[in-house]
């Protein structure tokens, strides 16, 4: 199991399409080692979609999805 180590919220209502949100989870990934993880807080389906999308297209793994109503909590990682 990944321990976490680095959060990053998106919950902001900020649209995802701008370089800053998925930015900011790509400096949050930054020198991430094999058992770590890191947080991202998003809401809404299309925001997890594209989060998700986003961390699978470079390479990252996505560890686990928690959904808490319209959001969710993606736990993301080094691929193997």
């Amino acid at each position: 199991m990944a321990r976490v180590v680095r959060m990053v919220d998106l919950r902001a209502g900020v649209e995802l399409c701008t370089d800053s949100p998925i930015g900011r989870v790509q400096q949050a990934l930054a020198g991430l080692g094999p058992e770590e993880a890191v947080a991202v807080w998003v809401k809404g389906y299309a925001d997890e979609f594209t989060v998700t999308a986003w961390a699978k297209r470079n390479g990252y793994a996505v560890l686990e999805v928690h959904r808490e109503g319209e959001e969710a909590r993606i736990l993301l990682g080094m691929s193997p």
